[in-house]
């Protein structure tokens, strides 16, 4: 059975941006999401959001690097409506938040991968909302 998961931003942007906490734990998910049964999503706000973030780097050509990485590896979709009005309906603290677990439920994703300690909170039924750190452990734990 294949694997299915979300991709927060904050993921993305821990591969990229140098010093973020969850830096290791989020690359270690990119490694599994290669040479495991798994299926990885992001949206196209994501990437754009990274692009925003990454506009002053110095090393901009690690970050081209990057995404065309991700398009070769990665589903990257579009928020869609639905999505939207979903957010709306949410409600929540965090529109853009709101919208992406959105889009992780209509994709269907069992883990939706996260550092946000606000969305680590939330509860989804049908998906769980999961640290990169644990979600490394309950995939070597599946494995045993």
């Amino acid at each position: 059975m294949i694997t299915k998961v979300f991709l927060d931003t904050n993921v993305l942007l821990d591969c990229i941006v140098k010093g973020r906490s969850h830096a290791a734990a989020s690359m270690k998910v990119l490694d599994l999401v290669r040479g495991h049964n798994i299926e990885a999503v992001v949206t196209t706000q994501s990437v754009i959001d990274m692009a925003y973030v990454d506009r002053n780097s110095p090393n901009h050509e690690a970050f081209n690097n990057f995404i065309s990485w991700m398009i070769g590896h990665i589903n990257v979709e579009q928020l869609d409506s639905f999505d939207i009005k979903e957010a709306i309906i949410a409600d929540g603290a965090d529109f853009e938040d709101e919208a992406q677990v959105a889009h992780a439920i209509s994709s269907a994703c069992h883990y939706f991968i996260t550092s946000d300690k606000g969305l680590l909170k939330k509860e989804i039924p049908g998906m769980e909302i999961i640290s990169p750190e644990s979600f490394i452990d309950r995939l070597i734990c599946k494995e045993k």
